[in-house]
């Protein structure tokens, strides 16, 4: 089982996610990270996470996505996320299938 976070910003843009990525660009890519996805959604941003656990999630949270954060100020999301996790997330990838489409 795996750890999915959905995080929606209010009021967000791509040009706030590019100046947030601008800001993560020496950050390792995180070996737990299973999927990402972000795009433009009804009224904001939305970004997908899977991760192996939601510790990896908090680890990189507090040592890169945070500190990224406070570092783009203004130029950042303009408003907090509205965050919802699943614990024990199934995941299938490429072409794996779910039960019942085997």
């Amino acid at each position: 089982m795996a750890f999915l976070r959905t995080a929606f910003f209010p009021g967000g843009t791509a040009a706030h996610e590019a100046a947030l990525a601008e800001a993560l660009a020496g950050a390792p890519v995180p070996a737990a990270r299973l999927l990402f996805a972000s795009g433009a959604a009804e009224g904001g941003w939305q970004v997908v996470q899977v991760w192996e656990t939601r510790v990896a999630l908090e680890e990189f949270n507090r040592d890169w996505f945070l500190p990224a954060l406070r570092a783009v100020g203004a130029a950042g999301f303009p408003a907090p996320p509205q965050v919802r996790d699943v614990e024990d997330a199934r995941v299938w990838l490429g072409g794996d299938a779910p039960p019942g489409e085997r």
